[in-house]
């Protein structure tokens, strides 16, 4: 490459200069080999420096230029799908840089230009062969991007991994669970998406009464009881008793369906089965434990 050849050359020159008992013609050309060297190596760390800066600003202004997008009365855009396409656009924009920044390194190393486009060619051959997995895995995020399948902090289920959106690019969806562990899974392996936050979700909640129990007064007494929820601000519509939906060993079971808002159905169903079994308390109805009846025979 130029540096080294440049090197080599003045390593050359400084031999000649002092066989022919030039000591200050020696030094000159090591000198001179020593500043191209630093010349050369001071323009490679400012191009890499560039690059990061360009990276940085880049990303603050996709940034500010999506937050005046969601803030814009017509054509306006959710945050939700503000967020998914500021990690995405960020994402591209960091690998055109890296590549333009990798260019330019190596120009500046020497290598022609002619060299560069075969490498290129090289490489998109490359891809085209081996990497068809990869090129899939961007289609399909295309597609995910493009249709809204789900986006950043929507609650979603992906191959049987319930969790948050924490990114979307072209390449992988990373997934956090509720435990905190952190799933990266590739866009063209994702399959049937559940996303748990389009406009509503249900709360549902299910309890037993003894077989003993009035089933008509119960669903009363929590008809009555749904319908003084309207101070839990996260739930839409009052709750619906769906009546018995089980008989089951030892309890006759009920369900209540409560259509709330997007991300809150664990908060409501707590605070429903707080209240349902103040109120059976209160109204005497039993909610059993499970049981069993032993019956002794005695032998002749």
């Amino acid at each position: 490459m130029e540096v080294f050849n440049n090197f080599v050359e003045a390593a050359n020159g400084n031999a000649i200069a002092e066989e022919l008992g030039l000591g200050f013609l020696a030094k000159s050309a090591a000198l001179s080999g020593a500043m191209n060297l630093g010349i050369k190596i001071l323009q490679i760390a400012f191009t890499l420096f560039l690059c990061w800066v360009l990276i940085r600003l880049s990303s603050k202004l996709i940034d500010k230029i999506l937050a005046a997008q969601v803030q814009r009365q017509k054509l306006a855009m959710s945050e939700r799908k503000a967020s998914t396409l500021s990690t995405v656009a960020g994402s591209i924009l960091k690998y055109v840089i890296y590549f333009i920044g990798l260019v330019s390194v190596l120009k500046q190393l020497g290598v022609p230009t002619e060299s560069l486009l075969v490498i290129a060619s090289a490489g998109s051959v490359a891809i085209g062969l081996g990497a068809q997995g990869i090129a899939g895995d961007m289609m399909e995020g295309f597609f995910i991007l493009f249709e809204d399948h789900y986006a950043v902090g929507d609650v979603v289920t992906i191959q049987g991994i319930t969790g948050t959106v924490e990114s979307v690019t072209l390449r992988s969806t990373k997934l956090r669970d509720a435990m905190g562990a952190v799933h990266i899974i590739p866009n063209g392996s994702i399959g049937t998406v559940t996303n748990n936050c389009r406009e509503f979700i249900n709360a549902v909640v299910t309890v037993g009464i003894a077989y003993g129990e009035s089933i008509d007064h119960a669903i009363a007494v929590l008809n009555d009881e749904m319908a003084k929820t309207t101070d839990i601000t996260d739930i839409m519509e009052t709750p619906v008793v769906a009546g018995v939906v089980g008989l089951d060993d030892s309890a006759v079971t009920l369900k209540v369906v409560a259509k709330c808002k997007v991300k809150t159905a664990l908060g409501v169903e707590a605070e429903l089965r707080r209240r349902i079994k103040n109120r059976f308390d209160k109204e005497g109805i039993e909610i059993p434990f499970p049981q069993q009846v032993v019956h002794l025979v005695k032998e002749a």
